[in-house]
């Protein structure tokens, strides 16, 4: 009996030490297992956390890209309601010294040399010559040298001075206003200036 004994307390301690074996195993799989779980858990979180301070990058230099460009548009617009401004400045006062030099005896030979100017170069006998109304005091020293039939009458299109003829016949027009001189000279002036809008 005592064999038999022996045979069991073998049994069993050999069935205890299986089982001991694989509750280490066990617990050593699930072990390795909760730390494969763990890192994948980190690393999914990582994953996510690296998009996400991707997305906000993006949304911040978006952001900042689109601030700049309002600061830009509104700084260019800022410039240029400024070059306007002097742009405007300046030809108020050439238009103020124009008309300065309406008054002189030289304007009136410069109306005598546009009337014999036009004369030239409209040929015809229905030529109407159109001057500002200050300017009809002059009506006599402009037909005079003009030097044939013509029609003087007041325009309100001219504000400056000068004369403007036409013929209805040939169908052209001669402009040798002070007003067109003047407004020929902004796009010099917008070219020349350096007053330039610029990206």
């Amino acid at each position: 009996m005592p064999d038999t004994v022996s045979k069991t307390d073998n049994f069993l301690k050999a069935i205890e030490k299986y089982a001991e074996e694989q509750r280490s195993k066990i617990q050593s799989e699930a072990e390795d297992f909760k730390e494969r779980e763990l890192n994948k858990a980190e690393e999914e979180g990582l994953r996510e956390a690296y998009v996400l301070i991707q997305k906000k990058m993006t949304d911040i230099k978006t952001q900042i890209a689109a601030d700049l460009s309002r600061a830009e548009t509104a700084s260019r617009r800022k410039t240029f309601v400024r070059r306007q401004e002097i742009e405007n400045e300046v030809f108020a006062k050439a238009a103020k010294k124009l008309e300065e030099y309406t008054k002189t005896d030289r304007y009136l030979k410069a109306l005598e040399k546009s009337a014999k100017q036009i004369s030239n170069e409209l040929n015809a006998d229905d030529v109407v010559l159109k001057v500002r109304k200050d300017d009809l005091v002059h009506k006599n020293k402009i037909f005079l040298a003009f030097g044939k039939k013509c029609e003087i009458v007041a325009s309100n299109d001219i504000m400056i001075g000068g004369i403007i003829g036409v013929s209805k016949k040939l169908g052209l027009l001669a402009d040798e206003t002070l007003d067109s001189k003047l407004s020929a000279q902004h796009e010099w002036f917008c070219e020349n200036s350096g007053l330039k809008v610029t990206e």
